[in-house]
């Protein structure tokens, strides 16, 4: 459910029979309620989320999390995974406009394009100092954890929010303390993780997790917060798990009947900052004083929840989400889901192209709250085509999507394993490089000999201030140590930085840094011969070359194939 409609209130969870019953019997309840208003209930009602709730796990105690059934999980059969949770500023449209119809946005959804979000972060380790790419096309959602029957997944979670927060995750086998589910009824270790503490949530992937004989190769699990649930999966805290049959996956633990994944959850996302005492006051309109917190009316609330609605494919609307493109012939495996309400009856639509789902041949699958599905299609009609929901408010609302198939014979999406299949550890970077070229002048004299340039993307926190940290590249043996200024700008002897995408203010947003470094003279020639670039005869087309960037405190590493472009001696 979402923090939209169905929220529950403390009289109302007191008390369902006194919703929709008759006049006279509600006087009976409105005492009630009148006297219940006043008495303390549980803290999770009581907060309308998790934020009053005491943690669990605290950051003092450290991470007592790693076991499952009191026993440490076979380390050869374990993936390991590092996710925080973070505050970050989403917008669900960041084009500005309707990319698929070409019109202008709804007014309420251009007058508020950044919304307060959390979002599920991956690292690379424990230190969690250096985050991975977020896949594109999956917006919103936290990453992608998978394994075949018989793994198991080992998620160290570390929240970095001001609440208490979890991982709860459907269809895998679990003990109490690895549930990540709070509730009054003995919860375990995981239930409630405190802001800044540590806890290692331990999940097995048995049979029932898998698929059966008759199903798909393989199937997706939604995972989210679960301490004040529909809050926390409305502000954003919500991934899924992919399970493959081992009999029928490659050696990687993808699909073998598969080409390419893709994951899309269809949600409307509240943004309309009401609180629960707003909503439910004009509910409870009749009832006394004490027991109505009636501030707005029926009509005037349900004006602003409209406005406030967000209809999205992962987090994205109005054709903004990108990344889902595909080749003429493709196996292609969706993972569906939806979540919400009793408004979050959404249908998934493919113009263009048809899939299997549950064996029968359709171009539409039905979709519920908590629905996982799975359908397969053949990419099989090249062409610019829609996913979207096929529901005539939802359509209104911009719960659509770019679909892409390239046709045979062109160069279309990268055939990659990391880049087709999703949350793969081939896929696990947090440095990219976009343009490596080196200019060399073997002339004696030259007055050049040598120009770099190395230009790319690398992760960073959200809101990044480019001015607060220093950057230091090493390439081989040298390294140089660079201060950017507001406007992204820094130079040090025989190199130049300019970071591309630090705005007005210096900051960056998104999590990611465009950078170009430019790098001259001899000194870097030396470095390239130590690397293996010749000092005569004929200069190699390419070269090698591993690097590492740190970034603040963050460590980045990545291999650039160096384009040489050579001057003859003279």
């Amino acid at each position: 459910m979402t923090a939209r409609r169905a929220r529950t209130s403390r009289v109302r969870a007191l008390f369902p029979a006194a919703i929709g019953c008759s006049r006279g019997t509600r006087g009976f309840f409105q005492l009630l309620l009148a006297s219940a208003a006043l008495a303390p209930i549980g803290r999770a009602q009581d907060a309308g989320g998790g934020a009053d709730i005491i943690p669990i796990v605290t950051a003092a105690m450290g991470d007592r999390g790693g076991r499952l059934f009191g026993q440490t999980p076979d380390p050869r059969r374990t993936r390991h995974y590092y996710i925080a949770a973070e505050a970050e500023a989403w917008d669900y449209a960041p084009s500005g406009r309707d990319l698929v119809h070409g019109g202008s946005l709804p007014p309420a959804v251009a007058a508020a394009p950044r919304n307060d979000k959390l979002r599920y972060v991956q690292y690379t380790d424990a230190t969690f100092r250096t985050r991975i790419f977020a896949r594109p096309s999956l917006g919103l959602l936290g990453p992608v954890l998978r394994g075949v029957v018989g793994d198991y997944l080992a998620v160290t979670f570390l929240n970095r929010t001001g609440q208490p927060l979890s991982l709860h995750p459907h269809g895998v086998h679990y003990d109490k303390d690895n549930e990540g589910s709070y509730d009054r009824l003995g919860p375990g270790r995981g239930a409630a993780v405190g802001p800044g503490a540590t806890f290692t949530y331990v999940w097995q992937l048995d049979e029932k997790s898998g698929p059966l004989p008759g199903e798909p190769s393989s199937k997706g699990w939604l995972y989210h917060s679960h301490v004040a649930g529909d809050d926390e999966i409305n502000l954003g805290l919500v991934g899924f798990i992919i399970v493959t049959d081992p009999a029928r996956a490659r050696p990687d633990g993808t699909p073998v009947d598969v080409d390419r994944e893709f994951g899309a959850l269809f949600m409307i996302y509240d943004e309309s900052g009401l609180g629960e005492e707003a909503r439910e006051g004009a509910e409870y309109a009749e009832l006394p004083p004490a027991a109505r917190p009636a501030r707005k009316t029926w009509a005037e609330i349900q004006e602003i929840v409209r406005q406030g609605a967000r209809y999205a494919i992962n987090g994205r609307s109005f054709g903004n989400l990108p990344g889902l493109e595909m080749n003429a012939g493709e196996r292609v495996r969706w993972y569906l889901f939806g979540l919400g309400d009793e408004h979050d009856f959404h249908t998934a639509n493919w113009s263009g192209l048809r899939v299997i789902e549950e064996g029968r041949p359709t171009d539409t699958v039905e979709l519920l709250p908590a629905t996982m599905k799975t359908a397969d299609l053949v990419a099989d009609n090249p062409g610019e085509w829609l996913l979207q929901s096929q529901v005539v408010a939802d359509l209104a609302g911009g719960m659509f999507a770019r679909l892409v198939v390239y046709p045979r014979g062109a160069p279309g999406a990268d055939r990659a394993s990391a880049a087709a299949f999703l949350g793969l550890p081939a896929a696990a970077q947090s440095l990219r490089v976009a343009r490596a070229e080196a200019a060399i002048d073997s002339a004696p004299a030259a007055a050049e000999p040598c120009a770099i340039t190395l230009a790319g993307t690398a992760t960073v926190f959200e809101a990044f201030a480019v001015f607060n940290q220093t950057i230091q590249l090493q390439l081989g043996d040298r390294s140089v140590t660079f201060h950017p200024d507001a406007h992204g700008a820094a130079s040090a002897p025989g190199a130049v930085l300019q970071l591309r995408n630090a705005g007005p203010l210096g900051v960056v947003y998104g999590g990611v840094l465009e950078f170009e470094f430019a790098l001259h003279g001899a000194e870097w020639l030396a470095v390239l011969r130590q690397l293996g670039l010749p000092a005569h005869g004929v200069m190699p087309p390419e070269l090698s070359v591993p690097f590492t960037l740190k970034i603040g405190a963050a460590l980045h590493r990545a291999t650039a194939a160096l384009a040489i472009r050579s001057s003859p001696a003279r």
